[in-house]
């Protein structure tokens, strides 16, 4: 080389008169093969180093990556203390990195399964180009978005049924939200199952408060009768009667016994106790209809995923403890409401002896209401503390009446 330095890319680099007819084309040279590697498949990285850049030190890598089924260039710069990651499309990336190239970057390495391409800049500014042999043998792209092992396979028969997956058992592009909702959800019962005394093989008695369509109703009775090879009687509990008739229509053409629907409200249902309650997005009280169906019942577990939580936010007032600054802001104020809501009920939960879990469900890119309330049945809860946490509550943030502390004392 002009400088004397070894720019030998691998043992036996040798400058490449096919890739390079002047120096003054290095540059271009590059970014030809880099494309090239590309449009061929043989790409496998690049990286990025000798920093001259103004800020920071840093030095970068180029990978690629298949997002939503179309290939895309991952850069990775890493700073001394952080990383920062970008994704482009392939030809915004290849003007992104021709942009770094010999201005923040004086040299760049192309490693390909055909050969390692590598372009280095002098003290001077003067490029060279030098090629090896492929030091890298594979150019499979990761999967950005790749697919994860669930819980739920997506050829279930109920799946079909509900038109969440398509007659192949693939699930419907306008689907995929909900069957990751779905498999979250499996995914936490079974570890609450089996973290609680509910663990081993007895029959499971289950009730499920706003049952709606029966999307996780069907997939909680699949999964505790297929995979965990347990006897369940489950019931449905929705107030549309045209959902009950059809969701009892099909699991009875799914041949799933012990799985039936009552059109009923919350506040009405007096089914046999249960072992477990289940109230997925139940509708403000209705939430606290079905906690306090599963205290009184003595459910082992209790599974809650509150919505539209209204009572509350009306009682919120300033009461001496800086609460003013945030609850004059009406959005803030019903937020801020939201919270305390379930906080309450956690704490009622726990008062009458649940060990209790605040889960994030769902992404929050789906829906802002991804909180689940897990509360399990435990000797060992501290039911003294959480009662005094709950009357602090009450003190600092003002509210007088919870739907759900009445419903308790009503039941003692």
């Amino acid at each position: 080389m002009a400088d004397g330095k070894d720019h030998g890319v691998a043992s036996g680099a040798v400058r490449s008169d096919d890739v390079m007819k002047r120096d003054g084309d290095a540059k271009q040279a590059f970014m030809t093969a880099l494309s090239s590697a590309l449009n061929d498949g043989s790409f496998a990285k690049l990286t990025l180093g000798k920093f001259r850049g103004p800020g920071e030190a840093s030095k970068a890598v180029a990978t690629l990556v298949m997002l939503k089924d179309a290939p895309h260039l991952k850069v990775v710069t890493s700073f001394p203390r952080k990383d920062e990651t970008k994704t482009y499309k392939i030809e915004e990336g290849l003007r992104a990195i021709g942009s770094l190239i010999g201005d923040t970057y004086m040299s760049a390495t192309l490693f390909s399964t055909a050969r390692d391409v590598r372009l280095d800049y002098s003290r001077k500014g003067v490029p060279h180009l030098a090629v090896g042999k492929a030091t890298l043998k594979s150019a499979q792209p990761a999967a950005h978005d790749r697919k994860k092992d669930y819980l739920v396979p997506p050829d279930r028969p109920y799946l079909k049924a509900l038109q969440v997956a398509d007659s192949e058992g693939r699930i419907k592009p306008s689907m995929q939200g909900k069957y990751r909702q779905i498999c979250r959800f499996i995914e936490l019962a079974d570890d609450l199952i089996k973290d609680s005394e509910l663990r081993g093989d007895a029959p499971l008695t289950v009730i499920d408060i706003g049952s709606g369509k029966g999307y996780l109703t069907f997939a909680f009775y699949d999964h505790v009768t297929t995979q965990m090879g347990r006897r369940c009687q489950m019931t449905g509990i929705e107030m549309r009667p045209e959902l009950v008739d059809l969701c009892n229509r099909l699991a009875r053409d799914l041949d799933f016994d012990g799985l039936s629907f009552v059109a009923e409200e919350a506040s009405r249902a007096s089914p046999p106790r249960a072992d477990i309650i289940i109230a997925l997005h139940a509708c403000d009280t209705a939430t606290d209809d079905a906690m306090a169906l599963g205290v009184r019942g003595k459910a082992s577990l209790i599974l809650s995923a509150p919505c539209c939580q209204h009572e509350i936010a009306p009682q919120v007032k300033d009461t001496g403890e800086g609460l003013q600054g945030l609850i004059k802001f009406p959005l803030l104020k019903q937020r801020q409401a939201d919270l305390v809501t379930d906080a309450a009920r956690a704490l009622l939960l726990e008062a009458s002896g649940y060990k209790v879990k605040m889960i994030e469900f769902v992404s929050t890119e789906h829906t802002s209401k991804n909180i689940l309330i897990a509360a399990v049945k435990s000797s060992h809860a501290d039911r003294v503390a959480a009662r005094a946490q709950y009357q602090a509550l009450k003190s600092m943030t003002g509210f007088s009446t919870q739907h759900l502390e009445s419903q308790l004392k009503d039941a003692e």
